[in-house]
C-alpha cells in the first residue's frame, strides 16, 4: 500500500492537465467519446446546442480538437471537468497515461455512484448514462417516439445518432430542461423512458430530479465542497434509506466545527508538518455539510480550554450537532498545549459539555498519540516522512471517573498507550480517512456506520518509522450518544 497519495488527491487538476495534455488528451478519444466529454462539462444547456454541434462539424471534416476549442471560450474550471468526465466514461487508457493512481481518481470523483458528482451537472451524469444504456434499435425508438412530439424536430439531426446532441437540442427547445435554480423539467421525457423496463432505475433518478427531492448547486457548480449528493436511496446496489428509518437517525441540520490546529510548540515537542493539511480538509469536509467552520491555531493551555468553555457563549446553541476537532501532540489520557502543558480528555470532555449544549450532539476527533507503544506489522513501506505526535517519554495518566453527559462521543486517532502516525505534507493518517469516509459516506449512512468504515479503513495502512513498521488502530471513547445521526449536505454558495 502506497504511503503517499498522487497530486490530485490533494492538489486540484490543474496541477495534471494543461492545454498541451487536453491536446494529447483528445489525440486518444474517439468522437463519439469528445461529444460525451463536451456533454458532460458543459454549464449553460439550454443555449449551448449550436455550439456543439458546430464543433461536431468541424470535427468531421478537420479532425480539429474541439474540446480545447470549447474551453477556451468557457475556461471555468475546466481541468477538473475534464478529469472528472474521464473518470465517468471509466477511460483508463487515456487517464492512465495521466499518471494518476485510479484508487486516487475514483476517491475523488466516485465516478460509479449515480448520486454524486464533484464538477459536473448530476443531471447531466444521469442523462449520459442513459444514452449509454441504451442499445440501437432502444435509442431509434426513443427518437421516434420524442419526434412524434415535435413536429419541427431540427433537420441537421436526422442522420446523427449521437443521443447527447439530440439532447442537447431537447434542451434547446425546452422539452426537457436542466435549470440552475433546480426548475429541472423531465416529464414528457419520462413519460417515453418508462416504456423501457431496462430503465427503471434511470427513470425513477430523473423523476427525483423532476420533483426536486434533491439538491441543487444554484451556480451550476456540483462539488464536494458545496455541491449535490442525492437522496441515499440512490446509492448503486443499495437502499439505504428504508433501512435507516427503521432506526432513529436525527437529521443535522445546523452543525459547528470548532478545529483546534496546534503547529507549533516550546522546545521539547516538535512542530507538526502536515497539520495544516489536516485543517484544511477537515474544513472542507465539514463545509460539504453546511456546518460554520472556525478554526483556531497554537492554543496555550488555558486559551485552549477557555475556547471550548466559550463555545456555548461564542455560539450559543442554535446548532444541533458539534465536532470539536483537536489536533495536536499528546500523551495517555490526553493531548499537549502550544506552551507544551497536558490538558486532558476529561478536562475537553468537562469543558464541552455545558449545561447550555445539553441538546446538542457533541463529537470530539482527537489527532494525538495516546503513548509510545508502536504497533508493529511484518510488512510495510519505508517513508522518511512519516513521524508521530507525541514523545517516546510520554508520561502516563491513570484517568478517573469521568460524569455522564449525553449525546456525546470521543473518537480517537489511536488506541490509549499507542503512538499515531502523522506524514509531514499529506497529515495524520486519521484525519486523511476521517474526511475521506465522510465526504463518501457522510450523508448517505449514519455517523457511528461512518465511525466503522474508518476504523476498518485504518486498519489497512502501513508504513515504517525509523526502520519500524507500523499500524494504527483509532478507538471510540465515552459514547453516550442517545441516538444515531446523519449529516445532510447543504450547498451554501457563500462557502
Amino acid at each position: 500500500m502506497s504511503l503517499s497519495l498522487d497530486a490530485i488527491a490533494h492538489n486540484t487538476a490543474k496541477t495534471v492537465i494543461n492545454l498541451n495534455i487536453l491536446r494529447q488528451i483528445e489525440k486518444d478519444l474517439d468522437i463519439d467519446e469528445k461529444i460525451s466529454v463536451l456533454f458532460l462539462i458543459i454549464e449553460d444547456y439550454a443555449n449551448v446546442f449550436r455550439d456543439i454541434f458546430d464543433l461536431f462539424q468541424k470535427a468531421k471534416t478537420e479532425n480539429s480538437y474541439i474540446i480545447i476549442d470549447y474551453v477556451k471560450k468557457y475556461p471555468e474550471n475546466w481541468e477538473d471537468k475534464i478529469l472528472e468526465a474521464l473518470c465517468i466514461l471509466n477511460n483508463r487508457e487515456v487517464t492512465r497515461k495521466l499518471r494518476i493512481s485510479f484508487n486516487d481518481l475514483d476517491l475523488q470523483y466516485v465516478p460509479k455512484i449515480r448520486s454524486y458528482s464533484k464538477n459536473i451537472n448530476i443531471v447531466a451524469k444521469c442523462l449520459y448514462r442513459l444514452c449509454e444504456s441504451f442499445n440501437e434499435s432502444e435509442q431509434k425508438l426513443l427518437l421516434s417516439y420524442i419526434k412524434s412530439d415535435n413536429s419541427n424536430y431540427e433537420s441537421l439531426l436526422d442522420d446523427i445518432d449521437y443521443l447527447e446532441l439530440h439532447m442537447l437540442y431537447w434542451m434547446q427547445i425546452k422539452y426537457i430542461t436542466i435549470s440552475k435554480d433546480e426548475k429541472h423539467n423531465m416529464e414528457k421525457l419520462l413519460k417515453h423512458l418508462k416504456k423501457f423496463e431496462n430503465l427503471k432505475i434511470i427513470s425513477i433518478d430523473l423523476e427525483k430530479f423532476e420533483n426536486r427531492l434533491h439538491v441543487v448547486d444554484t451556480h451550476g457548480n456540483f462539488g464536494i465542497n458545496d455541491k449535490n449528493y442525492l437522496h441515499p436511496i440512490f446509492l448503486e446496489g443499495s437502499f439505504l434509506a428504508e433501512k435507516n428509518n427503521k432506526k432513529k437517525i436525527q437529521p443535522i441540520n445546523n452543525g459547528l466545527c470548532i478545529i483546534i490546529n496546534q503547529i507549533y510548540f516550546g522546545k521539547e515537542y516538535e512542530t507538526r508538518f502536515g497539520s495544516s493539511t489536516d485543517c484544511n480538509n477537515l474544513s472542507e469536509t465539514f463545509q460539504a455539510f453546511g456546518f460554520k467552520i472556525e478554526i483556531f491555531e497554537n492554543l496555550k493551555r488555558k486559551e485552549m480550554l477557555e475556547k471550548i468553555k466559550n463555545i456555548s457563549k461564542d455560539h450559543d446553541n442554535k446548532y444541533d450537532c458539534l465536532f470539536l476537532c483537536i489536533l495536536s501532540h499528546g500523551y495517555r489520557g490526553g493531548v499537549i498545549s502550544s506552551d507544551e502543558k497536558e490538558v486532558s480528555l476529561e478536562e475537553i470532555e468537562k469543558a464541552v459539555c455545558c449545561m447550555e449544549l445539553k441538546d446538542v450532539i457533541k463529537i470530539v476527533i482527537i489527532q494525538a498519540c495516546q503513548g509510545k507503544t508502536r504497533d508493529f506489522i511484518s510488512t510495510g513501506s519505508i517513508n522518511n516522512c512519516l513521524t508521530i505526535d507525541g514523545l517516546s517519554d510520554s508520561p502516563a495518566l491513570v484517568s478517573e471517573d469521568v460524569r455522564q453527559f449525553r449525546k456525546f462521543l470521543i473518537f480517537m486517532s489511536t488506541i490509549q498507550g499507542f503512538v499515531s502516525v502523522r506524514h509531514k505534507d499529506q497529515g495524520s493518517w486519521f484525519i486523511q480517512e476521517v474526511c475521506k469516509i465522510l465526504k463518501i459516506y457522510g450523508n448517505q449512512l449514519p455517523f457511528i456506520e461512518c465511525v466503522r468504515k474508518i476504523m476498518t479503513s485504518m486498519q489497512e495502512r502501513n508504513g515504517k518509522i525509523e526502520g519500524t513498521q507500523v499500524v494504527q488502530l483509532p478507538e471510540i471513547r465515552n459514547d453516550r450518544l442517545d441516538s444515531d445521526f446523519q449529516l445532510k449536505s447543504i450547498f451554501n454558495p457563500a462557502l
